[in-house]
């Protein structure tokens, strides 16, 4: 195993009953065909057969990839451009780059290890019923055993982590010594969470707050929780079929989410309360997206035509700024300070687009 060194890491809402019922829903909603969504988790569109082939920028090949996070949370962190990508039992760390061409520096986790999330100091894992906190090298600093099979996790600087399990509704949150702090029910079948800070609601020496946004795929739901308070404010519906969301690691309390049910890119805030503040028709089956808050750029692939369109959202409506063509079956995308993307397509495929070759690139 390589010792890591890469370069640099250094509107208002109805508060909802505790087993979210969520404001606007109103029972099973279907998919126009008489089909229920609740309870049954969105999945993205095939690509056509034989396409992939017109993809601009570099393609390499790699390994599949299960999930993958900037490294570092807050505004010293995204300056810095070191990415962490999860495989089957290994944690690669490096930059764009390094990931695409495979001589990212590596760490061995456990094989169960499922979701990587952007860390103050790092990344946090969940890896069946176990919470591993790791620095911006991919040591292990801490862990939390839970007990139940864990489904999401999240921590801000203060230490305090939220998890949610399998089976439960609830969130709970541990201090930065690991004791069990409070217990609330959040949404019915949690899947992921991702941190969203803001300024609106900074301390008085300027820190930045921190609050979670709780992915709830099966249910199509965003549910808003304090890290501060350590409880759950609010939820809303997420269309018709929640795909995955990507927030900033600076604080500016944006949330862009993705639902290929209805082809549409959603636009969400987590200030004083979770807003639902605009949408967007998309192509067919958006799914991996990425908020870029430097550029006001929202980044949406479509599955259903290989497409990656751009979205500013400088003007508080979602515009179409252009497109570029894409590998087949992304599955995740990120960015780096330079506005240079790395898509990842379902096989493990890797496609680092230059910022210059992207519809606004400078």
């Amino acid at each position: 195993m390589k010792r890591l060194s890469h370069k640099t890491v250094s509107t208002s809402v109805i508060a909802l009953a505790a087993t979210l019922t969520l404001a606007g829903c109103g029972g099973d909603s279907d998919d126009g065909d008489g089909e229920t969504v609740v309870g049954v988790a969105a999945t993205p569109e095939a690509s056509p057969s034989g396409t992939g082939s017109d993809a601009v920028g570099e393609v390499t090949r790699g390994d599949t990839v299960t999930d993958l996070a900037r490294v570092g949370l807050g505004e010293d962190a995204a300056g810095t451009d070191a990415v962490a990508v999860l495989g089957d039992g290994e944690l690669a760390v490096g930059t764009l780059s390094e990931i695409a061409d495979g001589s990212a520096d590596t760490v061995t986790v456990d094989p169960t290890c499922d979701r990587v999330v952007s860390a103050p100091e790092g990344v946090i894992l969940t890896c069946g019923d176990t919470v591993s906190v790791l620095d911006d090298s991919g040591k292990e600093t801490r862990s939390l055993d839970i007990g139940s099979t864990v489904t999401g996790a999240a921590v801000v600087a203060d230490g305090t982590v939220a998890v949610s399990t399998e089976g439960s509704d609830k969130v709970t949150w541990y201090d930065a010594e690991g004791d069990k702090k409070n217990s609330e029910s959040a949404t019915a079948t949690p899947s992921g969470m991702v941190p969203v800070g803001n300024h609106r609601n900074t301390d008085e020496d300027g820190t930045a707050q921190w609050r979670v946004a709780v992915l709830d795929t099966q249910q199509s739901s965003v549910a808003d929780i304090d890290m501060d308070k350590r409880q759950y404010n609010a939820a809303l519906r997420v269309g018709q079929g929640l795909g995955t969301a990507s927030a900033s690691q600076n604080p500016d309390g944006v949330l862009v989410a993705s639902d290929p049910r209805t082809d549409q890119a959603l636009v969400y805030t987590l200030t004083d309360v979770i807003r639902h503040t605009q949408a967007v028709h998309t192509g067919p089956s958006p799914w991996a997206v990425q908020w870029d808050t430097g550029r006001q750029l929202m980044w949406v692939s479509t599955t259903g035509d290989n497409k990656l369109t751009g979205y500013s959202l400088a003007s508080g409506t979602p515009v179409e700024v252009g497109q570029v063509d894409t590998v087949a079956d992304v599955r995740q995308i990120t960015d780096n300070p330079d506005g240079d993307l790395l898509l990842i397509g379902e096989d493990g495929t890797r496609q680092l687009i230059d910022a210059a070759d992207l519809p606004v690139g400078k």
